[in-house]
């Protein structure tokens, strides 16, 4: 069942943000439950990656924790800011967030739409991302990111256990030493997903 979950939200990915198909996936790192994979991108310097997890926790619990943008700094890595821009409706939220990232790399700021899908058929809630860098006025000493393809699928597998996949790949804009810009596409899924999962068991406990 977790191959054909992992299957679908693959597909649902590829159809509805448009994500490279045409390069396979590296496997970059796999521990504490947590495989890592990326993948070049035509035309961009940036890879792509994805992972996934599984936690215990009733995926109510886990997309309550991911809908709640005060939380976002303790989870997202290198979240230093999340502030809720506009709440358009019940399934769309305006978002900003600032990321530190390690000397010499500028931080970045992110201005995006998140979008909710639920599919009752599947058990799953779809969360996809997409930037809009022009809402806001720009910071000065901050890059903002001008695009983004994000997705994040819950999965419920069962009613105490749920799978959390996430893809993204984004132009941070700037000059990133390539050493680092390669480290932050594999620490980025893992460490969010790791401190995802803890907040959220330390919630549900």
């Amino acid at each position: 069942m977790k191959i054909l979950a992992s299957i679908l939200a693959l597909l649902f990915v590829f159809s509805t943000l448009g994500f490279s198909q045409e390069i396979p996936w590296q496997l970059s790192q796999n521990k504490a439950g947590v495989p890592v994979y990326t993948r070049k991108v035509v035309g961009s310097p940036i890879l792509e990656y994805k992972a996934n997890i599984t936690i215990d926790a009733p995926i109510e619990k886990a997309v309550k924790l991911f809908e709640d943008e005060t939380q976002i700094p303790r989870w997202y890595f290198q979240c230093v800011h999340s502030q809720l821009v506009k709440n358009e409706d019940s399934h769309h939220k305006i978002i900003y967030l600032i990321l530190h990232f390690p000397w010499p790399v500028a931080p970045r700021d992110f201005v995006f739409r998140r979008s909710r899908t639920d599919d009752p058929k599947s058990n799953t809630v779809s969360f996809s991302l997409t930037a809009l860098p022009d809402l806001m006025p720009e910071v000065k000493g901050v890059i903002r990111v001008h695009a983004i393809k994000s997705i994040w699928i819950f999965k419920s597998l069962s009613p105490n256990q749920t799978e959390v996949f996430f893809q993204q790949h984004t132009d941070p804009g700037g000059s990133i030493p390539a050493a680092i810009l390669n480290k932050i596409c594999v620490d980025t899924p893992y460490y969010s997903l790791i401190n995802f999962r803890r907040l959220l068991t330390e919630k549900n406990s």
